[in-house]
């Protein structure tokens, strides 16, 4: 529903440089291409973070159920580390060889 209305707002904008401004057409299709090439970073930086955050929720999800998670190379679970919502990464817990070590959630499999 989003990316409905900011592509009314797009063709909005674009109407308004058609018919209110006095620009050659070299400098309306520059204005497009540029517009454009903005609009789609930013739709792809979207759909990336949504796979990120579906990745971090497995793993959460994962840790939370009681499985072990490798994360670089290291043996991750409940018993060995705490996992910090805030930060979405694991700390070491006090008595174990990892004590105060920090994994990020997304480096792990």
């Amino acid at each position: 529903m989003g990316y409905i209305v900011w592509f009314g707002i797009v063709a909005l904008v674009f109407a308004l440089l058609h018919y209110f401004t006095e620009l050659s057409g070299k400098q309306k299709g520059i204005i497009s291409f540029v517009v454009t090439l903005v609009i789609t970073a930013a739709v792809a930086y979207n759909i990336q973070s949504d796979r990120d955050r579906s990745k971090v929720r497995a793993i959460e999800l994962k840790y939370q159920q009681g499985e072990t998670l490798v994360c670089r190379g290291i043996e991750v679970n409940a018993t060995t580390f705490d996992y910090s919502v805030g930060t979405q990464s694991f700390v070491g817990n006090r008595g174990t060889k990892h004590y105060q070590q920090i994994i990020n959630a997304r480096e792990c499999q």
